[in-house]
Order: C-alpha cells, then sequence, then structure tokens
C-alpha cells in the first residue's frame, strides 16, 4: 500500500496577490522565515549607481586639476587639492598687482582711506586717498561730496571709472584739523576715521547721508597707514 506523506503548511507565509513587490524564501527546519523585498533590492541598487557615478564626477574634476597644474601628475587627492589653493592664491596676488594704479571697479563693495600726515604748529594738514566701489546709482557723486564736507575735509581731485553697473571713485582729500582737543598727528588720524565712517554711511545707509554735518558720531575704525 502506497506511503502518504502529509505536508506542514503551518509555516508557510502567504504571498498575497496584490504585493507583486514582496518575495517569500522558507528555509529549512529550525531556520525561519526570511523575507526581502525587492523595492529594498532596488533602493540598494540606486544607491550603488549614485555612488559610482559621484566617484566619476570627482575623478573627472581631479583628472581635469592635475591637466592644469605641473607635475601633478602623481599627486595623491591631499597633495592635489593643497596644490591647487597655493596656485589660486598665487593667480589672485598676481591678479592684483597688475591691477595697482588701475581705477577699475571689484565685484565686492569697499570703502578705504590710506595717506601720511605732515603737521605744523597748531595746525595739521593732511592729504590722504579716499575710495569708494560699490553699485552706481544716480547721486552718489553728491553723496561723497557731503561726506567729505561732514568732516570738515576739501575734495582736491577725484576720478571714477563705471564698468557693467559698478563704479570706484577715487578721491583725493586735504583734511585740516584745527587746534582744539585734538591736536597735531592724533586729530589728522582721527580726521581720518571720521572720513572713512562717512564714506562708509554713504555706501550703507545711504538714507542718512544728510545728516552726517548736522549729527556725526565719532566712529572706532582702523585706516592704512
Amino acid at each position: 500500500m502506497p506511503k502518504v506523506i502529509k505536508e506542514d503548511r503551518s509555516n508557510m507565509v502567504p504571498v498575497g496577490k496584490g504585493d507583486q513587490n514582496e518575495v517569500t524564501i522558507m528555509e529549512g527546519q529550525g531556520g525561519g522565515d526570511r523575507t526581502v523585498t525587492a523595492a529594498a533590492s532596488k533602493a540598494s541598487r540606486s544607491h550603488s549607481e549614485a555612488e559610482r557615478k559621484r566617484r566619476q564626477r570627482i575623478n573627472g574634476h581631479l583628472a581635469t586639476l592635475r591637466s592644469l597644474l605641473p607635475s601633478a601628475s602623481r599627486m595623491d587627492k591631499a597633495a592635489l587639492l593643497g596644490e591647487v589653493v597655493r596656485h589660486v592664491r598665487e593667480l589672485r596676488c598676481k591678479a592684483d598687482d597688475m591691477t595697482v594704479g588701475v581705477l577699475v571697479p571689484s565685484e565686492c563693495d569697499e570703502v578705504g582711506v590710506e595717506g601720511r600726515e605732515n603737521f605744523e604748529g597748531d595746525e595739521a594738514s593732511s592729504r590722504v586717498k579716499a575710495w569708494v566701489c560699490c553699485a552706481d546709482r544716480p547721486g552718489l557723486m553728491s553723496d561723497l561730496s557731503r561726506a567729505v564736507r561732514s568732516v570738515r575735509a576739501r575734495a582736491v581731485r577725484a576720478e571714477m571709472a563705471t564698468v557693467g553697473g559698478r563704479t570706484r571713485s577715487v578721491v583725493e582729500v586735504e583734511m585740516v584739523e584745527m587746534a582744539g582737543d585734538d591736536q597735531g598727528t592724533a586729530g589728522v588720524r582721527l580726521g581720518r576715521l571720521e572720513l572713512q565712517s562717512a564714506l562708509r554711511t554713504v555706501l550703507f545707509n545711504r538714507d542718512g547721508v544728510g545728516l552726517l554735518a548736522e549729527n556725526y558720531k565719532r566712529p572706532r575704525l582702523s585706516s592704512r597707514q
């Protein structure tokens, strides 16, 4: 008589017809069930592909840098990046040296005052160079003129260059500080600081330019010697 084998289906996990992404794998006796979803597998493959493309982009950029720098073909990544930084700084210094004395507006807003003082007796006189670089706008020169007058100074010579909506104004200023609370070199230096602060007001606080002469607060700024 044939032997009948009864199949134990108690440990089997049914798979619903609506869930096409789930795959059930049966393990042997005492092993339990292990379920792996197709969605998780797809996500893993997608992550691996994204990582591969990212590494390709990085390697491509590094190859470009190696082609631009001499003797960089055998450098590792850290050494290559350090060499790139050094080279960029060197080029920046060369560019700055080439633009010395050339009146070209930069892309950054800036204010500067420089010069050295000569004084005699009770009256100190100093001729300084001041400059403002910013976006061009109507009335800028008038605002600069008022700022110079607000610190008891007189504009002797002025230059202005405008390129692509940016302007750079350079003003040679004669500063006079009469004898009083601030005398000699200290008074001239203080006047220079006041001029720098007044020009910064023109740059950053256009609405307050007209109030400079009436209510001026002495700033605490540094100027280049």
